[in-house]
């Protein structure tokens, strides 16, 4: 009985040792958290710095209101200015996008995506609908070389009608994306 134990409490330290042997001669190949982010970062760097990043500038145009001019064969009023930061890349490859302003600044002012539509009314004594037409403001870009590029703005009622009390003093934002 002595012996079976004796073999058994050598047999579990020949186990043991050879365990902690294979364990301390092991390499660790797993990465820490830290590592990771280390390498995670160093290939955006390396990846980025060959990538072209998004642009973008902002033009503010304030049209007035004895800016506006009615062009009759089109029926609408228009008004039309130089937009010499409209390049061809930006005009072939990026993206303009236009806004209007509308309301007073810091009180009740909002920001319209362009082509704004609005549908007015006008009502009898009774508040009855007798009229309705729809206006819409809306902008053109033409790219020309030379930095003689414009941006063309619209008023042009459903109607077709030209309404004395459409042209108003507006402000646009134009963002131009490349």
């Amino acid at each position: 009985m002595k012996r079976n134990i004796t073999k058994i409490l050598l047999a579990s330290a020949i186990f043991a040792s050879i365990l902690l042997g294979g364990y301390s001669c092991a390499t660790d190949d797993t990465l820490s958290e830290l590592e990771v982010r280390r390498m995670i970062e160093q290939a955006l760097q390396e990846n980025n710095a060959n990538l072209e990043f998004t642009q973008w500038e902002i033009v503010n145009i304030q049209v007035n209101q004895n800016d506006w001019e009615w062009n009759d064969q089109e029926r609408r009023y228009e008004a039309i200015f130089s937009l010499p930061e409209l390049t061809e890349f930006i005009y072939e490859s990026g993206a303009v996008l236009g806004y209007l302003f509308l309301g007073e600044q810091g009180v009740n002012e909002v920001q319209k995506m362009l082509p704004y539509v609005h549908t007015y009314y006008g009502t009898d004594t009774g508040g009855n609908i007798t009229e309705t037409f729809t206006e819409t403001i809306s902008y053109d870009v033409m790219y020309q070389s030379g930095g003689n590029s414009d941006v063309a703005f619209f008023i042009q009622a459903s109607d077709v009608f030209e309404d004395t009390n459409a042209p108003q003093t507006y402000n646009f934002r134009l963002v131009l994306i490349w």
